[in-house]
């Protein structure tokens, strides 16, 4: 009955589409007065609804009348008809059924549940097995019971255990030497030992460095000079410290990054490689900046390439020191024109020159406002090529993949240093270098002398006028340029390998001067020689060709004779 009840009820109850009778159940003057104006605003959405009419079509005859570039019409026509067709098509699909199908989880659900119990079953396998080997431990039979003649064959377990009691129990008379005595070990060990020292020949008396990678890293290195000098460099470039300070091991996230350096300066020099063997069918090809014979020749080459970009760096710090810009970290060093007025768009010439004296072929500008902060060395390394570039020079691409590499190592310790990478916080570029310079240097007494003669150069600093500043320029850069061509001599006659590659090209310029095919390439363009004056002719070549070796050494004599005051007051 009471069933009845309720399904007549159910039954009794309006539809979900004549939802206005349900207002006979709202309850007092305030719901029926909201349910009342639900039904009005019910009412009004309807009628909206009713009266709306279909979108008109766009008429493009029209607008073709009014829109003269025809191109742009018909783009936003074509647009237009492919819009409405994706829309057309998307509406039509039965999204519902889509869904509906998507049934494809339940498979892996079950082949999950396969796996599993089949995991299960195995879990129950593993331990009858171990209850039943359990059980077998337990019931072994005394030792005096063993026979040697019974189920050996055919029964590997009751094989193991009388093997083991044969060499473990001294009952039993056997003269079988025991693979697992002390003895047997110690006779392993000295055979071990003895092909050691014939391998090796170091002395080596460890023996848990049987394999390679199971040696310490310092016998690694000891045979692999190679990854030593890799590593090393890495090490001393990634955190600016001392080689006493190498670690045995170093973060493995480290040699990931070695190898991806690595490989992209492989990357550029097999691909220049490849290029010059496929163009020229050369029998054979060699990397750039690798010699022919790599084993014999490898070391010599190294030596000389390290000696050359030796040189070149100390008299770049000679040149910075000759004008105390090294070390000046807070002022932008003015030598010519064109620094001039850089320096002075920086601020708008808001900030103050200064001199450091009349012996010094510089001054400074000091930029209103903050501190300048120290350069980053990846945007100095594109500084510089940049500057190659635009002066009609350029890097050879495996020394330009070398030097971005190698800046990029160096930016990258600004993780560690708060944001800098020469310099701790709080530290000059000056106190910097001296603290990662070794007293033992040959040239640690020069720097001493440098930093203490600059600290005194810049107390007795003398700030200049915009007007003092700009009558000061002309003699500036008039012997800058002295200067540059200067150091161009020296450069050349310092170093060996400098100097042998230039006295090559003169050679060869003075035999086609000889020949008189100088003046030819001259004139083709396929040399160029120019001077103040312009363009040079093939006796005025000639004659600065005959010129050059005695300037050059003169240049050279001239500078090593060359004494500093503040290093002869150390003597």
């Amino acid at each position: 009955m009471m069933r009845r009840g309720v399904a007549r009820s159910l039954r009794s109850l309006p539809k979900r589409d004549r939802w206005h009778m349900l207002q006979e159940y709202a309850v007092g003057e305030k719901n029926q007065e909201e349910f009342r104006r639900l039904r009005v605003r019910d009412s009004q959405v309807t009628t909206l609804v009713d009266s709306a009419q279909a979108p008109k079509g766009i008429d493009w005859s029209a607008w073709e009348g009014k829109i003269s570039n025809k191109e742009v019409l018909g783009c936003l026509k074509g647009f237009h008809e492919q819009q409405s067709t994706l829309l057309e098509q998307v509406l039509k699909e039965d999204h519902s059924a889509a869904v509906k199908k998507q049934t494809e989880g339940w498979e892996l659900f079950d082949a999950s549940v396969q796996s599993c119990q089949k995991s299960v079953e195995k879990s129950e396998t593993i331990l009858k097995n171990g209850a039943r080997a359990l059980w077998i431990s337990f019931q072994n039979p005394p030792i005096s019971l063993l026979s040697q003649s019974e189920w050996l064959d055919s029964d590997q377990y009751w094989q193991a255990f009388v093997e083991k009691h044969h060499f473990y129990h001294n009952h039993l008379a056997s003269a079988v030497e025991d693979p697992e005595s002390k003895d047997y070990d110690a006779k392993q060990k000295a055979d071990l030992k003895r092909n050691w020292e014939t391998f090796d020949g170091r002395g080596t008396t460890r023996q848990n460095n049987k394999l390679l990678y199971q040696r310490p890293s310092f016998e690694y290195y000891d045979v692999f000079r190679g990854p030593l000098i890799e590593h090393m460099i890495f090490y001393l470039t990634k955190t600016g410290g001392d080689a006493r300070t190498f670690p045995e091991m170093m973060p493995t996230k480290w040699y990931a990054e070695i190898y991806d350096v690595r490989f992209k300066l492989y990357s550029v020099l097999q691909r220049r490689k490849r290029q010059f063997h496929e163009s020229t069918w050369a029998r054979e090809a060699f990397h750039d900046f690798h010699p022919h014979d790599l084993e014999h020749d490898g070391e010599a080459y190294y030596s000389k390439l390290i000696a050359k970009e030796a040189t070149a760096t100390e008299l770049c710090a000679g040149r910075l020191m000759g004008n105390f810009i090294l070390f000046s970290d807070e002022y932008v060093p003015v030598q010519s024109g064109t620094s001039f007025y850089r320096a002075v768009q920086m601020d708008g010439g808001k900030g103050t020159f200064y001199s450091l004296g009349e012996d010094v072929n510089c001054i400074f500008y000091r930029p209103a406002g903050d501190a300048l902060m120290t350069p980053d060395p990846v945007e100095c390394f594109q500084a510089l090529a940049d500057h190659a570039s635009l002066t009609g020079r350029k890097f050879e691409p495996g020394y330009a993949a070398v030097l971005e590499a190698f800046t990029e190592i160096l930016s990258s310790r600004k993780e560690g240093l708060q944001g800098h990478w020469f310099t701790g916080p709080g530290e000059s570029s000056k106190e910097a270098f001296m603290r990662r310079l070794k007293t033992t240097d040959p040239a640690h007494d020069i720097y001493e002398a440098y930093a203490e003669e600059h600290s005194e150069r810049w107390k007795n600093a003398k700030a200049l006028s915009m007007d003092e500043a700009t009558k000061a320029m002309p003699e500036i850069e008039r012997k800058y340029a002295i200067e540059c061509e200067e150091y161009k001599n020296i450069l050349y006659g310092v170093n060996d390998e400098m100097a042998a590659a230039g006295k090559l090209e003169q050679e060869q310029l003075a035999k086609l001067a000889d020949l008189g095919e100088l003046q030819g390439k001259l004139d083709g363009g396929e040399l160029v020689a120019v001077n103040a004056e312009g363009a040079m002719s093939a006796d005025a070549v000639s004659k600065a060709l005959d010129e050059l070796d005695s300037v050059r050494d003169k240049s050279v004599d001239m500078v090593m004779a060359t004494k500093l005051p503040a290093l002869e007051k150390r003597k």
